[in-house]
């Protein structure tokens, strides 16, 4: 399939120098594929009827059960739409998913209520949650045909957003606090000629977050850098050049001041 058939929102040049639309315009715009085909794309990630069946029976039926019957119906049955699903996960009411069969959790994790875990685009693109990971209330994780990975017993705190274009991979027993913003990317704007949004994404190849980093609130992590382990990145802080393993930094943009030294 050429770019240009492409209904997952990739584009390119036309033949006469203008820029195909990107990402949601080309969706928008994409007068090949029928209404129940683009829901089909964004929500189930295919177009097999038995998948759309499986997963308007059980997320209209489920997503916004509230109570203990809500919760143990989501375990028992929510297995059936995502790649991989382990014991004792907590799914809260209200939780939005986009193509599940590409989002894997594992054992003990905990999804709060009004999160939205959402992949995009075909091929590779997933999210992959280690062993005891929790998701806070309405925090978004997305990525577009990239990957998220988020290892064992990290937490992710409320009303955040994890977004890639690429790769964002969160080591184990990490802290994001509140209101964090991590990945994300840019349009390109080097023609005038041209709406920025309908320019091709600027791509610096992901975010990777070290084990046992801990990240303070209102805190952007721009795409590109690398947070290496033990780090502590102070609230309101703008992070876009790498910052070495236990180091303690903050700003905008966030300079590192010191080191954690050993006992």
């Amino acid at each position: 399939m050429s770019k240009n058939d492409d209904s997952s929102g990739e584009a390119g040049l036309r033949k006469d120098g203008s820029l195909e639309p990107f990402g949601f315009h080309a969706f928008q715009q994409d007068r090949r594929s029928s209404a129940l085909r683009k829901y089909q794309d964004l929500f189930v990630g295919n177009r097999s009827l038995w998948d759309l069946l499986k997963f308007e029976l059980l997320t209209v039926g489920l997503t916004n059960l509230s109570g203990m019957l809500g919760f143990f119906l989501r375990q028992r049955l929510y297995r059936f739409l995502f790649k991989h699903l382990g014991k004792g996960v907590v799914i809260g009411p209200g939780v939005t998913l986009r193509q599940p069969g590409k989002i894997s959790i594992g054992n003990g994790c905990v999804i709060d209520e009004q999160t939205r875990l959402s992949v995009q685009g075909s091929g590779q693109a997933e999210i992959r949650l280690g062993q005891g990971v929790f998701v806070g209330r309405g925090s978004i994780i997305n990525t577009r045909g990239g990957t998220v990975d988020i290892a064992d017993h990290t937490t992710i705190g409320s009303y955040c957003r994890i977004s890639t274009l690429a790769s964002v991979t969160i080591g184990k027993y990490g802290m994001i606090a509140a209101y964090c913003y991590i990945g994300g990317g840019n349009h390109g704007s080097d023609r005038t000629d041209v709406p920025m949004a309908l320019q091709e994404p600027i791509n610096r190849g992901g975010v990777r977050i070290g084990d046992d980093v801990w990240i303070g609130a209102h805190t952007t992590v721009a795409d590109g850098v690398t947070i290496g382990r033990g780090s502590i990145i102070g609230a309101m802080s703008f992070v876009n050049k790498d910052v070495a393993e236990y180091s303690i930094a903050f700003g905008c943009p966030a300079r590192v001041f010191r080191k954690r030294l050993p006992e």
